[in-house]
């Protein structure tokens, strides 16, 4: 958890995609990983025995392999790692030798060098969001320069994936589909929407934000396997009820009396009523309990949860260090405004988000971790 590595994170957040053809919008790197991940979550509960810690690292150094190779093309990338596959690697390790721990630097030399079944996994969901996001681009430009080859070729990719049951399923372009298109249709919704900030953010591409920080904080902590995982996905989904609600800014939540509990429990209905119908049944109970009452500290009891006041790490405890996830909440907002000023965007707004936030972690602490260092515009500085 250093400034050099939630720096490099965030430039994902000013990746352009498919910057080569007519696109009806614009398509950034941050909003189609945080897709892939929630691909991954969905196609890994079709499988058996896949290793979550696996897939999440994995996941994590595919963010910032991209990072740091920035604006390769797959094609032109796919023609390089055929030939210079390692000098590749090793560039990418060189990159981030200084910035990453010894166990997050060796599942970025992993990250294209293993056969495992999470890394599978991910090829197929990266695939496949890139599907999504095609598909925008192929009916906005169907007259471009080949673009049907390209629309081939990713069919043909995907097809090699069909031993993975839950591509299949997804290829049948049902409900479970529409689950993954309304996550999708996140990347939409701007952060901070009355507030010109750059880079611009996705609420989708600050649910993997989050995330990421969820899984830093709880590392650094020492949280067990079973933190990591349920801190990590209540992180990446927890502003899922915003593909139907829209993000509401802080302060009509809080300046209108018993506004906030309302929109709680209209969530609460859409969640039940729309949104965990379309996701398939074998995820819709931990779903539920990522995203209901998401920033509470849990312990999980079977197919529901207790709240508690601290969700204890002890050994075997399943738990979600709500509170947790709601500093990684609230740090990904300090970096989005921090960095939009460091841009030269130096609005009223985004100057009092940063002192409010400064003076909300002054001498706080979350377990063990002293949060006063990291909400300081210092913690940025070159």
């Amino acid at each position: 958890m250093n400034a050099k590595l939630i720096k490099l994170l965030f430039t994902t957040a000013s990746i352009e995609r498919w910057n080569d053809l007519p696109r009806p919008f614009k398509f950034i790197e941050l909003d189609k990983q945080a897709h892939k991940m929630i691909i991954a979550y969905v196609l890994s509960h079709y499988e058996k025995n896949v290793d979550f810690l696996e897939l999440i690292k994995l996941s994590i150094a595919g963010v910032l392999y991209r990072a740091v190779l920035t604006d390769l093309k797959s094609p032109v990338y796919n023609y390089l790692r055929k030939r210079k596959g390692k000098e590749l690697d090793d560039f990418v390790v060189n990159k981030l030798k200084n910035i990453l721990d010894k166990d997050m630097l060796e599942y970025i030399k992993k990250y294209n060098n293993t056969n495992s079944k999470e890394r599978k996994i991910l090829a197929a969901a990266s695939l496949i969001a890139n599907r999504w996001e095609f598909d925008f681009i192929y009916n906005f430009a169907k007259n471009s320069f080949g673009i049907e080859e390209i629309k081939k070729s990713l069919d043909y990719e995907i097809e090699d994936y069909y031993d993975l049951e839950g591509v299949k399923i997804l290829a049948l372009r049902k409900k479970t589909y529409d689950f993954i298109s309304l996550c999708g249709n996140l990347r939409f919704q701007k952060r901070w929407a009355n507030t010109p900030r750059v880079p611009e953010t996705s609420v989708l591409g600050h649910m993997l934000f989050v995330a990421i920080i969820s899984f830093l904080l709880t590392r650094l902590y020492g949280g067990n396997e079973y933190k990591i995982y349920y801190n990590f996905f209540t992180g990446l989904f927890h502003d899922l009820p915003e593909a139907l609600t829209r993000d509401i800014i802080a302060p009509i939540k809080q300046g209108v009396v018993g506004l906030d509990e309302i929109l709680k429990e209209y969530e609460k209905m859409l969640i039940e009523e729309k949104i965990l119908p379309l996701a398939p049944k074998n995820i819709q109970n931990e779903l539920k309990i990522f995203i209901t009452e998401e920033f509470s500290n849990k312990i999980i009891i079977g197919d529901s949860y207790k709240k508690v006041d601290v969700a204890e790490d002890l050994l075997g405890q399943k738990g979600i260090d709500g509170s947790l996830v709601k500093v990684a909440d609230h740090f990904a907002a300090f970096v989005e405004a921090i960095m939009s000023i460091k841009h030269g965007i130096k609005s009223p707004e985004l100057k009092e988000a940063i002192k409010m936030l400064e003076k909300k972690y002054k001498n706080k602490k979350v377990y063990s971790i002293d949060l006063s260092k990291f909400f300081k515009k210092d913690f940025f500085n070159d």
